[in-house]
C-alpha cells in the first residue's frame, strides 16, 4: 500500500500530463475574431454618428433657408393707410366722383376754374347773393324803375368760358318762368327761360372780353333765380 508522499506525487503527474495534451489556442483566429467584433461594433457607431450629422445640418441649414409656405416662416406685412377709400376726393383733388359738377362739363375736370363767386362785382353786388358757391338772384320788385336785375364783372379777357347750372329757386308755380341773359362786352352770347321743371346748362364763350353782365327778368317779384356753381373756365 503507497503512501501519503506517493500519492500525491502520482496526482501531480496526472494533471501536468493532461495540460501537456489539451491543444493550445489558436492567436490569429483569436485575433481575426476580435478584429472583426470592433468593426461591426465601431462601424455601426459610424453610420449612426452621420445619420445625427445630416439630420442637425438640415435644421440648421435647409429649414431657414426655405421659402415661405415650403416649411419656412411666413411674414405678414403691414402698411399705412392709402388714402381715401370711400369714393369721394380729398380736399384740393379736384371732381373724381365720374359726375361732372355744376358749371362743368360732363368728362372734363374743372381744375383751372375760377368760381365766379370769387369776383367782386362791378356793378349790381346788392342785387345778387354769394351761397355756398352758388350765385342766388332774387327776382326785380317789378316797380317801373326796377323791371329787371343786373350784376356785372371785370374778367379782363383771362377766361375763355362761363359754365354753371341755372335753375328756380323760388317761383308762384312750376309753371312760373324766369329769362336770364348774359352780355360779354355788351354782346349777348346766352338767353335761357327756364322754371322749375325746366333748368337749363349755361357753357357761354367769352375769350377775349373784358366785361361780364348777366340779367334777369322774372313774371313776379317773388322768385328768385340761381346760378348753380357759376365758374370761370380758362
Amino acid at each position: 500500500m503507497a503512501g501519503p508522499d506517493e500519492v500525491g506525487e502520482h496526482m501531480r503527474q496526472e494533471t501536468r500530463a493532461g495540460t501537456e495534451s489539451a491543444p493550445a489556442p489558436d492567436d490569429g483566429k483569436v485575433a481575426a475574431a476580435v478584429s472583426t467584433w470592433i468593426q461591426v461594433v465601431f462601424g455601426g457607431l459610424g453610420v449612426a454618428i452621420a445619420i445625427v450629422a445630416l439630420v442637425i445640418a438640415y435644421y440648421a441649414w435647409v429649414r431657414p433657408h426655405a421659402p415661405a409656405g415650403e416649411g419656412g416662416d411666413q411674414v405678414t406685412t403691414t402698411t399705412g393707410a392709402a388714402g381715401p377709400v370711400s369714393g369721394q376726393a380729398a380736399p384740393g383733388e379736384g371732381n373724381v366722383s365720374g359726375q361732372a359738377a355744376p358749371g362743368e362739363k360732363p368728362g372734363e375736370k374743372n381744375e383751372r376754374a375760377t368760381p365766379l363767386t370769387e369776383l367782386t362785382p362791378t356793378a349790381g353786388g346788392s342785387s345778387v347773393q354769394a351761397r355756398s358757391g352758388d350765385l342766388i338772384m332774387p327776382c326785380a320788385s317789378g316797380e317801373s324803375d326796377d323791371r329787371q336785375r343786373t350784376v356785372e364783372y371785370d374778367i379782363l379777357g383771362r377766361y375763355a368760358a362761363l359754365r354753371a347750372g341755372l335753375s328756380v329757386s323760388k317761383a308762384r308755380d312750376d309753371e312760373t318762368s324766369l329769362q336770364i341773359k348774359i352780355f360779354a362786352d355788351g354782346r349777348q352770347i346766352a338767353n335761357h327761360v327756364v322754371t322749375r321743371k325746366a333748368p337749363a346748362t349755361v357753357n357761354a364763350p367769352i375769350a377775349g372780353r373784358q366785361k361780364l353782365r348777366i340779367q334777369w327778368t322774372c313774371q313776379f317779384p317773388d322768385g328768385e333765380a340761381e346760378l348753380r356753381a357759376p365758374a370761370l373756365a380758362r
